[in-house]
């Protein structure tokens, strides 16, 4: 075999024709440096080749080959164990023939009832990076939602596969924006996720990992010939069975469900399976697939359009331990905040330093702190029930002195929806106005 050693340009293009390679002369792979093939193909080629060598693989900003800035993907990437994809200032997006997750561990998927453990995977996101769903999507909506061209009501979201034969009329794990399953040691960072199809990043039974940088913007719809479509579930994030020990920080944006689900149903339904929610089954298989140690850090300014801003939802058998949500401003326009439902079975809940608009709802909890929360909005900050276990301190509702606030201001005002409501906006202009000393403390 010839060595040749390989230089990549800021586009990722190698700067002299590859007449042999070896880990030892390649310190990573790029989709560039593949003739062949469609982009899909030839980023899987990257893939592939950079497992054997041990390298990384890099997704640049320009396609060489295609003349393109963007990458339009046809099926999900799939990453195997001791992979690092570096996604370098670089614009992904679902084709309109595409019914797939843009990242998928490659251990699991549709007809894979056995999903076997990987290990060490990495997305990392450097500079501008966008996942942006498809134009005309074939199908959206969770695996409840049955497709229509023309959706409406709680049950329907948009898809262009709806009425074809042959097609899955309904939704499900495929319309996800990332998944990893059995993933032991991982890291997703650094990435913008706009107008995917349903979840945006979904864990399934991961340890020992890191989300962080994460920027979610949906808005629970998509133009088809100039007309809105409704598409449901955009749920910014999902923690589920079995995910232990995972730090999630500086995530912001908006969801059209929930912005992180934390919990799973048991539907009975395995791994593989297509009318399902996640690629690895919704079976629960025991303590193993109990859920603990979940960090939830420095979020700022995100909301769910029609749900909640955090839900905790341990069903059925399914147990929840250790669950930390700390320096978070969750934005006035979230339909509900922080929600803990089947509370009794949450054992171990730490809330501290929020700012919120929308109360704190844990009825029923045992174990859990409450501590340094400032309340924006109307009626009661908090609905815990009294107990020994439960701790609620410095939780304090702010009330506005309108008078001083509004004085002087003749058009319509709102409150910002950073945590201060030192910013007052006049909706006429967009002006911003910095006034102090306004807020009563409680």
């Amino acid at each position: 075999m010839v060595m040749v050693a390989l230089v990549l340009t800021a586009k990722g293009q190698a700067t002299k024709d590859q007449l042999g390679v070896s880990g030892r002369d390649v310190a990573c792979f790029t989709p560039n440096m593949f003739k062949k093939g469609s982009q899909i193909e030839r980023i899987q080629q990257a893939i592939d080749k950079a497992r054997k060598y041990n390298a990384k693989v890099v997704i640049p900003g320009y396609d060489e080959v295609k003349k393109t800035a963007i990458w339009l993907i046809d099926k999900a990437i799939l990453l195997p164990g001791n992979a690092v994809l570096e996604l370098d200032n670089c614009t992904i997006k679902l084709s309109d023939h595409c019914r797939d997750n843009f990242i998928r561990s490659a251990n699991a998927g549709l007809g894979i009832s056995d999903v076997k453990p990987l290990g060490n995977i990495r997305i990392i996101g450097k500079g501008n990076v966008l996942l942006e769903g498809a134009a005309n999507p074939r199908a959206t909506g969770d695996h409840n939602k049955t497709l229509s061209k023309d959706p409406e009501g709680f049950n329907q979201s948009y898809g262009s596969d709806a009425g074809k034969p042959g097609e899955n009329q309904k939704g499900g794990w495929r319309n996800h924006a990332v998944i990893l399953a059995h993933v032991d040691v991982f890291e997703i960072s650094g990435i913008k996720l706009k107008d995917y199809h349903a979840h945006g990043i979904v864990l399934e039974r991961c340890t020992n990992g890191v989300v962080r940088d994460i920027t979610f913007q949906v808005r629970q719809a998509v133009t088809i010939a100039g007309v809105e479509k409704q598409v449901l579930n955009q749920d910014g994030m999902g923690v589920r069975f079995g995910c232990r020990n995972i730090i999630i920080e500086r995530c912001q944006g908006n969801s059209g469900d929930d912005f992180i689900n934390i919990g799973l149903t048991d539907t009975g339904v395995p791994a593989g399976a297509e009318n399902v929610n996640v690629v690895s089954g919704s079976v629960y298989g025991g303590p193993a697939d109990n859920i603990a140690n979940i960090y939830l850090q420095n979020w700022q300014d995100f909301y769910s359009i029609s749900h909640r801003a955090i839900r905790i939802m341990p069903v059925g058998k399914l147990r929840i331990q250790n669950v930390f949500v700390e320096n978070m401003t969750i934005n006035a326009l979230s339909n509900q905040g922080l929600v803990a439902e089947y509370a009794a079975h949450i054992k171990g809940l730490f809330v501290k330093n929020m700012v919120t608009w929308q109360p704190v709802k844990a009825k029923g909890i045992k174990d859990a702190v409450f501590r340094d929360i400032l309340y924006l909005g109307k009626g009661d900050a908090i609905d815990v029930a009294d107990s020994d276990s439960v701790v609620v301190d410095n939780v304090r509702k702010a009330l506005f002195n309108s008078r001083q606030l509004f004085a002087g201001f003749d058009d319509p005002i709102i409150i910002s929806s950073f945590l201060t409501a030192h910013d007052v906006v006049r909706l006429s202009n967009v002006n911003a106005w910095f006034i102090q000393g306004n807020i009563e403390l409680i």
